[in-house]
């Protein structure tokens, strides 16, 4: 058994917390790596990590595409499909995660992350929640030794975070096992477009007319943002999290789509 796993999300999301736990407790039992990216230095600046769990040594501890990705917000969802095998599972935090899968050639498994943490009364353990439904779907690893390296991992912080952490592991497993939640989505034809929110950068946008007038239309907000002109060589899905604030995940599926009409 062998199974890559791509974590990514926003920088105070617990992304590296999770991986990083998940490879401790995994390696108790056999083999486990984790790689994490350090560009979340900052809160709200993108985070991300690779876990590859096996019942073997792990030659390489950077796969060259995972099976599968937990995505803990859209930006993260968005660029980090390119890092999924064909038919590979994707589990998004679908509290932030709303544009549809275009490419699709997926498994999808929509957890509404935030929600359920604020109903167990933590916001924070929406991380823990989608490691449950990880679980809970692929059976990779019982939850049981996941659960063992949290109460040691956590035992100077009191018994009351090992509980709420329990629970959340819990509840994101019953979610993941419940093969209802689970959707398909059949691979689509690759369109070679001219443009789109993953190629195309800020600046050819801003002097392109035809692509600056869609801007002009869906949302001038961002034509009035400081640092624009500073991130002309973004490309825009890169420039998304600096504008988190003007642009609605539906605003970015929205101008994606006109983006790629153009000719």
């Amino acid at each position: 058994m062998k199974y890559s796993l791509l974590i990514s999300g926003t920088g105070g999301q617990g992304v590296l917390s999770a991986g990083a736990s998940l490879a401790a407790s995994a390696a108790a039992v056999g083999f486990a790596t984790f790689v994490p990216w350090y560009g979340a230095a900052q809160r709200g600046g993108v985070a991300k990590c690779t876990v590859v769990l096996s019942d073997k040594p792990i030659i390489s501890p950077l796969p060259g595409k995972c099976m599968g990705m937990i995505a803990m917000s859209e930006e993260a969802c968005q660029k980090g499909l390119a890092e999924i095998i064909p038919d590979g599972l994707v589990i998004r935090n679908s509290s932030r995660c709303k544009s549809k899968i275009r490419s699709g050639g997926v498994y999808l498994l929509d957890v509404p992350a935030d929600d359920m943490a604020k109903e167990l009364g933590d916001g924070r353990m929406a991380n823990m929640i989608l490691i449950g439904a990880l679980l809970g779907f692929t059976k990779m690893l019982p939850k049981e030794i996941l659960l063992e390296g949290l109460k040691k991992k956590l035992a100077g912080k009191g018994d009351i975070v090992i509980e709420m952490n329990k629970r959340a592991l819990e509840l994101g497993f019953e979610f993941g096992a419940d093969m209802t939640h689970v959707k398909k989505l059949e691979a689509k034809a690759a369109v070679d477009s001219k443009y789109s929110v993953e190629k195309t950068t800020v600046g050819e946008i801003l002097d392109t007319p035809k692509l600056r007038a869609i801007v002009e239309k869906m949302f001038p907000q961002v034509l009035n943002h400081p640092l624009l002109e500073t991130g002309r060589t973004f490309k825009f899905i890169d420039a998304v999290p600096y504008m988190k604030d003007m642009l609605k995940p539906e605003d970015l599926e929205k101008f994606s789509d006109a983006l790629e009409e153009i000719e």
